[in-house]
Protein backbone atom coordinates (compact mmCIF):
# COMPACT_ATOMS: atom_id res chain seq x y z
CA UNK A 1 0.00 0.00 0.00
CA UNK A 2 1.49 3.24 -0.94
CA UNK A 3 2.39 5.74 2.01
CA UNK A 4 -0.33 8.29 2.55
CA UNK A 5 1.05 11.59 2.39
CA UNK A 6 0.50 14.66 5.15
CA UNK A 7 1.65 17.90 4.98
CA UNK A 8 2.26 20.28 8.27
CA UNK A 9 2.05 24.39 7.92
CA UNK A 10 2.85 25.39 11.41
CA UNK A 11 2.16 29.59 11.32
CA UNK A 12 4.79 31.08 13.49
CA UNK A 13 2.89 33.49 15.44
CA UNK A 14 3.59 32.03 18.69
CA UNK A 15 5.83 29.00 19.49
CA UNK A 16 2.68 26.92 20.23
CA UNK A 17 1.56 26.68 16.59
CA UNK A 18 4.60 24.80 15.93
CA UNK A 19 4.67 22.78 18.78
CA UNK A 20 1.48 21.60 18.40
CA UNK A 21 1.18 20.08 15.07
CA UNK A 22 4.77 18.89 15.47
CA UNK A 23 3.89 16.76 18.40
CA UNK A 24 1.88 15.11 15.73
CA UNK A 25 3.78 14.60 13.13
CA UNK A 26 6.42 12.86 15.47
CA UNK A 27 3.75 10.81 16.07
CA UNK A 28 3.54 9.01 13.11
CA UNK A 29 5.49 6.07 11.20
CA UNK A 30 7.28 7.07 8.49
CA UNK A 31 6.72 3.96 6.65
CA UNK A 32 3.52 4.35 6.92
CA UNK A 33 3.24 8.50 5.92
CA UNK A 34 5.37 10.39 3.73
CA UNK A 35 5.14 13.36 6.54
CA UNK A 36 6.28 17.02 5.01
CA UNK A 37 6.46 19.45 7.61
CA UNK A 38 6.70 23.46 7.04
CA UNK A 39 7.78 26.13 9.53
CA UNK A 40 8.81 29.59 9.42
CA UNK A 41 13.08 29.27 9.69
CA UNK A 42 13.71 30.43 13.61
CA UNK A 43 12.01 26.75 14.22
CA UNK A 44 14.58 24.89 11.77
CA UNK A 45 16.94 23.99 14.77
CA UNK A 46 14.16 22.02 16.10
CA UNK A 47 13.42 20.08 12.68
CA UNK A 48 17.29 19.13 12.43
CA UNK A 49 17.36 15.39 11.97
CA UNK A 50 13.86 14.61 11.64
CA UNK A 51 12.97 11.64 9.75
CA UNK A 52 10.42 13.27 7.31
CA UNK A 53 10.83 16.14 4.60
CA UNK A 54 11.01 19.49 6.41
CA UNK A 55 10.72 22.71 4.82
CA UNK A 56 10.88 26.76 5.44
CA UNK A 57 7.24 28.53 5.69
CA UNK A 58 6.86 31.87 5.70
CA UNK A 59 5.38 33.71 8.18
CA UNK A 60 4.22 37.09 9.32
CA UNK A 61 6.84 37.96 12.29
CA UNK A 62 5.22 37.01 15.92
CA UNK A 63 6.04 40.63 16.79
CA UNK A 64 4.26 41.85 13.92
CA UNK A 65 0.94 39.65 15.28
CA UNK A 66 1.74 40.54 18.85
CA UNK A 67 1.31 43.95 18.23
CA UNK A 68 -1.52 43.39 16.10
CA UNK A 69 -3.18 41.97 18.41
CA UNK A 70 -2.28 44.17 21.63
CA UNK A 71 -4.13 46.98 19.67
CA UNK A 72 -7.31 45.22 18.48
CA UNK A 73 -6.48 44.81 14.78
CA UNK A 74 -6.91 42.10 12.86
CA UNK A 75 -4.10 39.50 13.20
CA UNK A 76 -3.28 39.13 10.14
CA UNK A 77 -3.87 42.12 7.65
CA UNK A 78 -5.43 40.97 3.83
CA UNK A 79 -1.57 41.48 2.47
CA UNK A 80 -0.52 38.91 4.55
CA UNK A 81 -3.28 36.27 3.81
CA UNK A 82 -2.63 37.15 -0.15
CA UNK A 83 1.07 35.95 0.21
CA UNK A 84 0.28 32.90 2.20
CA UNK A 85 -2.35 31.42 0.21
CA UNK A 86 0.00 31.67 -2.99
CA UNK A 87 2.68 30.12 -1.18
CA UNK A 88 0.32 27.68 0.50
CA UNK A 89 -0.70 26.89 -3.29
CA UNK A 90 2.70 26.13 -4.44
CA UNK A 91 3.27 23.61 -1.74
CA UNK A 92 -0.18 22.24 -2.06
CA UNK A 93 0.41 22.00 -6.17
CA UNK A 94 4.41 20.46 -5.58
CA UNK A 95 3.90 17.84 -3.01
CA UNK A 96 0.19 16.53 -3.83
CA UNK A 97 -0.83 15.51 0.19
CA UNK A 98 -3.53 13.44 0.81
CA UNK A 99 -4.27 16.20 3.49
CA UNK A 100 -2.81 19.21 4.35
CA UNK A 101 -2.95 20.09 8.75
CA UNK A 102 -2.34 23.86 9.79
CA UNK A 103 -2.24 25.49 12.81
CA UNK A 104 -3.39 29.09 12.77
CA UNK A 105 -2.74 29.12 9.03
CA UNK A 106 -5.72 30.68 8.58
CA UNK A 107 -4.96 30.70 4.16
CA UNK A 108 -5.25 27.24 4.32
CA UNK A 109 -9.34 27.16 3.47
CA UNK A 110 -8.83 29.26 0.90
CA UNK A 111 -5.89 28.09 -0.75
CA UNK A 112 -6.39 24.19 -0.08
CA UNK A 113 -10.01 24.79 -1.48
CA UNK A 114 -8.53 26.14 -4.88
CA UNK A 115 -6.07 23.47 -5.25
CA UNK A 116 -8.75 20.91 -4.11
CA UNK A 117 -7.13 19.68 -1.18
CA UNK A 118 -8.80 17.98 2.30
CA UNK A 119 -7.23 19.90 5.02
CA UNK A 120 -7.84 20.24 8.53
CA UNK A 121 -7.53 23.29 11.07
CA UNK A 122 -5.92 22.63 14.59
CA UNK A 123 -7.60 25.72 16.94
CA UNK A 124 -8.30 25.39 21.03
CA UNK A 125 -11.57 24.09 21.39
CA UNK A 126 -12.37 26.90 23.87
CA UNK A 127 -13.00 28.99 20.41
CA UNK A 128 -15.23 26.88 18.87
CA UNK A 129 -18.63 27.36 17.90
CA UNK A 130 -19.53 24.02 19.94
CA UNK A 131 -18.42 24.89 23.69
CA UNK A 132 -19.19 27.61 25.95
CA UNK A 133 -19.22 31.02 24.67
CA UNK A 134 -16.98 33.06 27.16
CA UNK A 135 -17.12 36.97 26.46
CA UNK A 136 -14.02 38.27 27.78
CA UNK A 137 -12.36 41.77 27.69
CA UNK A 138 -8.95 41.44 25.59
CA UNK A 139 -5.98 43.40 26.49
CA UNK A 140 -6.47 46.87 24.50
CA UNK A 141 -4.54 50.37 24.79
CA UNK A 142 -7.77 51.05 26.62
CA UNK A 143 -7.85 48.30 29.49
CA UNK A 144 -4.21 49.96 30.37
CA UNK A 145 -6.35 53.16 31.49
CA UNK A 146 -10.01 52.27 32.32
CA UNK A 147 -10.29 48.82 34.67
CA UNK A 148 -11.39 46.33 32.47
CA UNK A 149 -13.89 44.84 34.95
CA UNK A 150 -15.81 48.18 34.25
CA UNK A 151 -15.57 48.03 30.73
CA UNK A 152 -16.96 44.32 30.55
CA UNK A 153 -20.59 44.85 30.11
CA UNK A 154 -19.78 47.11 26.68
CA UNK A 155 -17.21 44.27 25.56
CA UNK A 156 -20.06 42.25 26.07
CA UNK A 157 -22.58 44.83 23.23
CA UNK A 158 -20.00 45.25 21.47
CA UNK A 159 -18.38 41.58 20.93
CA UNK A 160 -20.56 41.01 17.63
CA UNK A 161 -19.13 44.09 15.83
CA UNK A 162 -15.39 43.11 17.17
CA UNK A 163 -15.57 40.12 15.41
CA UNK A 164 -17.27 41.06 12.40
CA UNK A 165 -14.17 44.00 11.97
CA UNK A 166 -11.75 40.78 12.35
CA UNK A 167 -13.54 38.43 9.70
CA UNK A 168 -14.16 41.12 7.63
CA UNK A 169 -10.54 41.54 6.14
CA UNK A 170 -10.82 37.50 5.84
CA UNK A 171 -13.42 38.06 3.73
CA UNK A 172 -11.88 40.72 1.94
CA UNK A 173 -9.42 38.11 0.30
CA UNK A 174 -11.75 35.42 0.00
CA UNK A 175 -14.10 37.59 -2.31
CA UNK A 176 -10.80 38.10 -4.13
CA UNK A 177 -10.78 34.58 -4.87
CA UNK A 178 -14.19 33.63 -5.93
CA UNK A 179 -14.79 31.93 -2.31
CA UNK A 180 -18.04 32.29 -0.43
CA UNK A 181 -17.55 34.94 2.36
CA UNK A 182 -17.95 33.47 6.40
CA UNK A 183 -20.26 34.48 8.50
CA UNK A 184 -19.37 37.41 10.98
CA UNK A 185 -18.12 35.12 13.84
CA UNK A 186 -14.79 35.16 14.62
CA UNK A 187 -15.26 31.49 15.92
CA UNK A 188 -16.54 29.59 12.57
CA UNK A 189 -13.59 31.45 11.09
CA UNK A 190 -10.99 29.40 13.30
CA UNK A 191 -12.92 26.21 13.01
CA UNK A 192 -13.75 25.97 8.94
CA UNK A 193 -12.03 23.13 7.30
CA UNK A 194 -12.72 19.84 5.96
CA UNK A 195 -11.85 18.07 9.77
CA UNK A 196 -11.12 20.32 12.90
CA UNK A 197 -8.78 19.22 15.75
CA UNK A 198 -8.96 20.02 18.68
CA UNK A 199 -5.50 19.94 20.92
CA UNK A 200 -7.63 19.75 23.88
CA UNK A 201 -9.50 17.21 25.95
CA UNK A 202 -13.38 16.71 25.78
CA UNK A 203 -13.51 17.00 30.50
CA UNK A 204 -11.47 20.25 30.36
CA UNK A 205 -12.85 21.90 27.72
CA UNK A 206 -16.43 20.12 26.31
CA UNK A 207 -18.35 20.77 23.65
CA UNK A 208 -22.06 19.84 22.58
CA UNK A 209 -23.54 18.28 19.56
CA UNK A 210 -19.82 18.65 18.26
CA UNK A 211 -19.89 17.46 14.24
CA UNK A 212 -18.27 13.96 12.99
CA UNK A 213 -15.45 15.88 10.97
CA UNK A 214 -14.54 17.83 14.81
CA UNK A 215 -11.73 15.97 16.63
CA UNK A 216 -10.29 15.94 20.01
CA UNK A 217 -6.72 15.45 19.53
CA UNK A 218 -5.40 16.04 23.46
CA UNK A 219 -3.05 18.32 24.45
CA UNK A 220 -0.38 17.70 21.70
CA UNK A 221 3.08 17.53 24.69
CA UNK A 222 6.57 18.30 23.10
CA UNK A 223 9.69 18.24 24.80
CA UNK A 224 12.76 19.94 23.25
CA UNK A 225 15.94 17.98 22.81
CA UNK A 226 18.28 20.40 24.42
CA UNK A 227 20.68 19.45 27.00
CA UNK A 228 19.89 20.43 30.72
CA UNK A 229 21.72 23.46 32.04
CA UNK A 230 24.48 23.66 33.67
CA UNK A 231 22.44 24.23 37.28
CA UNK A 232 19.98 21.82 36.89
CA UNK A 233 20.96 19.33 39.27
CA UNK A 234 21.56 22.21 42.05
CA UNK A 235 17.93 23.21 41.44
CA UNK A 236 16.54 20.01 41.87
CA UNK A 237 18.56 19.71 45.56
CA UNK A 238 17.44 23.14 46.10
CA UNK A 239 14.81 22.36 49.50
CA UNK A 240 12.41 25.73 49.03
CA UNK A 241 9.81 24.62 46.67
CA UNK A 242 10.15 25.86 43.62
CA UNK A 243 8.09 28.55 41.17
CA UNK A 244 8.98 28.42 37.64
CA UNK A 245 8.16 30.74 35.12
CA UNK A 246 7.55 30.88 31.74
CA UNK A 247 5.78 33.03 29.83
CA UNK A 248 6.48 31.55 26.48
CA UNK A 249 7.04 33.45 22.72
CA UNK A 250 4.17 35.73 23.24
CA UNK A 251 3.37 36.62 26.92
CA UNK A 252 3.89 39.86 28.60
CA UNK A 253 7.30 40.82 29.18
CA UNK A 254 5.80 44.00 30.92
CA UNK A 255 4.70 41.92 33.55
CA UNK A 256 7.93 40.64 34.72
CA UNK A 257 9.46 43.30 37.06
CA UNK A 258 5.82 42.90 39.32
CA UNK A 259 6.14 39.52 39.24
CA UNK A 260 9.99 39.45 40.40
CA UNK A 261 9.03 41.65 43.19
CA UNK A 262 6.44 39.72 44.14
CA UNK A 263 8.58 35.71 44.21
CA UNK A 264 11.07 38.44 46.45
CA UNK A 265 9.13 38.44 49.15
CA UNK A 266 8.12 34.87 49.12
CA UNK A 267 10.14 31.63 50.60
CA UNK A 268 10.70 30.07 46.97
CA UNK A 269 13.18 29.35 44.53
CA UNK A 270 12.56 30.63 40.89
CA UNK A 271 13.49 28.97 37.89
CA UNK A 272 12.46 30.63 34.66
CA UNK A 273 12.17 29.97 31.00
CA UNK A 274 13.23 32.68 28.77
CA UNK A 275 12.01 31.22 25.69
CA UNK A 276 15.08 33.57 23.99
CA UNK A 277 14.03 37.04 25.01
CA UNK A 278 15.18 39.60 26.90
CA UNK A 279 13.92 39.35 30.43
CA UNK A 280 13.90 42.84 32.27
CA UNK A 281 15.19 42.80 35.90
CA UNK A 282 16.14 39.03 35.47
CA UNK A 283 18.74 38.99 38.79
CA UNK A 284 21.56 36.68 39.65
CA UNK A 285 19.62 34.31 42.18
CA UNK A 286 17.17 32.47 39.56
CA UNK A 287 18.01 29.62 37.93
CA UNK A 288 17.31 31.07 34.16
CA UNK A 289 17.40 29.22 30.68
CA UNK A 290 16.12 29.82 27.10
CA UNK A 291 14.36 26.28 27.10
CA UNK A 292 13.17 23.98 29.72
CA UNK A 293 11.52 20.05 29.97
CA UNK A 294 8.60 22.03 30.51
CA UNK A 295 6.58 19.34 31.98
CA UNK A 296 9.41 17.88 33.97
CA UNK A 297 10.56 21.00 35.01
CA UNK A 298 6.65 22.09 36.19
CA UNK A 299 6.63 18.22 38.31
CA UNK A 300 9.39 19.74 40.41
CA UNK A 301 7.79 23.13 41.04
CA UNK A 302 4.90 23.90 42.93
CA UNK A 303 3.72 26.23 41.16
CA UNK A 304 4.20 27.65 37.22
CA UNK A 305 3.36 30.67 36.10
CA UNK A 306 2.45 31.51 32.85
CA UNK A 307 0.80 33.78 30.30
CA UNK A 308 -2.29 31.61 30.63
CA UNK A 309 -2.20 30.32 27.21
CA UNK A 310 -3.00 26.17 26.59
CA UNK A 311 0.76 26.06 25.67
CA UNK A 312 1.80 26.72 29.54
CA UNK A 313 -1.63 25.85 31.26
CA UNK A 314 -2.09 22.25 29.68
CA UNK A 315 1.97 20.84 30.03
CA UNK A 316 1.82 22.25 34.32
CA UNK A 317 -1.44 20.75 34.47
CA UNK A 318 -0.31 17.19 32.90
CA UNK A 319 2.30 17.71 35.87
CA UNK A 320 0.21 17.90 38.69
CA UNK A 321 0.79 21.39 39.15
CA UNK A 322 -1.18 24.66 39.14
CA UNK A 323 -0.90 27.22 37.39
CA UNK A 324 -0.90 31.60 37.55
CA UNK A 325 -1.81 32.73 34.04
CA UNK A 326 -1.04 36.74 33.48
CA UNK A 327 -2.80 36.27 29.77
CA UNK A 328 -2.64 39.65 27.74
CA UNK A 329 -4.36 38.81 24.20
CA UNK A 330 -8.07 37.12 23.96
CA UNK A 331 -6.13 33.23 23.30
CA UNK A 332 -4.72 33.52 26.19
CA UNK A 333 -7.87 35.30 28.55
CA UNK A 334 -10.00 32.27 27.19
CA UNK A 335 -7.47 29.68 28.29
CA UNK A 336 -7.10 31.09 32.06
CA UNK A 337 -10.99 31.63 32.30
CA UNK A 338 -11.21 27.93 31.43
CA UNK A 339 -8.67 27.08 33.81
CA UNK A 340 -9.92 29.07 36.60
CA UNK A 341 -13.40 27.50 36.23
CA UNK A 342 -11.00 24.00 36.79
CA UNK A 343 -10.05 24.64 40.01
CA UNK A 344 -6.28 24.05 38.82
CA UNK A 345 -5.24 27.57 38.94
CA UNK A 346 -5.51 31.60 38.80
CA UNK A 347 -5.39 34.42 36.90
CA UNK A 348 -4.22 38.41 37.21
CA UNK A 349 -4.91 40.30 33.79
CA UNK A 350 -1.31 41.77 32.53
CA UNK A 351 -2.92 45.42 33.27
CA UNK A 352 -3.92 44.52 36.77
CA UNK A 353 -0.67 42.81 37.49
CA UNK A 354 0.36 44.51 40.27
CA UNK A 355 3.56 42.87 42.82
CA UNK A 356 0.69 43.23 45.74
CA UNK A 357 -2.16 41.28 43.40
CA UNK A 358 0.37 38.92 41.90
CA UNK A 359 2.25 38.19 45.37
CA UNK A 360 -1.56 37.29 46.87
CA UNK A 361 -2.32 35.14 44.22
CA UNK A 362 1.00 33.14 44.65
CA UNK A 363 0.32 32.93 48.10
CA UNK A 364 -2.69 31.34 47.64
CA UNK A 365 -1.71 28.95 45.14
CA UNK A 366 1.25 28.33 47.15
CA UNK A 367 -0.08 27.33 50.87
CA UNK A 368 -3.80 26.69 49.45
CA UNK A 369 -3.78 22.89 48.99
CA UNK A 370 -7.29 23.20 47.17
CA UNK A 371 -5.31 24.16 43.85
CA UNK A 372 -2.84 21.57 44.59
CA UNK A 373 -5.66 18.52 44.81
CA UNK A 374 -7.37 19.97 41.49
CA UNK A 375 -4.19 19.67 39.51
CA UNK A 376 -3.11 16.74 40.66
CA UNK A 377 -6.98 15.34 39.89
CA UNK A 378 -6.95 16.83 36.44
CA UNK A 379 -3.22 15.28 35.06
CA UNK A 380 -4.85 11.91 35.98
CA UNK A 381 -8.05 12.88 33.39
CA UNK A 382 -4.81 14.21 31.01
CA UNK A 383 -2.89 11.22 31.40
CA UNK A 384 -5.81 9.50 29.82
CA UNK A 385 -5.35 10.88 26.62
CA UNK A 386 -2.41 9.72 23.82
CA UNK A 387 -2.26 12.47 21.51
CA UNK A 388 -0.13 10.43 18.99
CA UNK A 389 -2.92 7.48 19.55
CA UNK A 390 -5.62 9.79 19.03
CA UNK A 391 -3.99 11.35 15.56
CA UNK A 392 -3.42 8.26 13.67
CA UNK A 393 -6.83 6.49 14.65
CA UNK A 394 -8.35 10.08 13.01
CA UNK A 395 -5.67 9.56 10.05
CA UNK A 396 -6.61 5.90 9.46
CA UNK A 397 -10.17 6.68 9.66
CA UNK A 398 -10.20 9.60 6.93
CA UNK A 399 -7.85 8.15 4.71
Amino acid sequence: MSRKRVLFLAEGATMAHFVRPLALADSLDTARYDVHFYAPPRFSRYLKDKPFATGELRSMPGERFLANTARGAPMFPADVIRGYVKQDRELIGSIGPDLVIGDMRLSLPISARLEGASWAVMINAYWSPYTKHRSILPSLPVTRVVPPRLLGAVYRLAEPLAYAVHVAEMNRVRREFGIPALPPDLRVMYTEGSYVLYPDIPEFVPARNLPANHRYVGICQWTPTEAKPEWWDRMRADPKPKVFVSLGSSGPLRAFPALLKALSKLPVTVVISTSGRLVPGLGPGAYAAELLPFTETAALSSVVVSHGGSGGLYPAIAAGTPVLGIPSNADQQLSTAVLEESGAGLGVRVEEASHRRLTRSLEKLLFDPQYRRSARNWAAVFGRYDSGAMFREFLSEIL
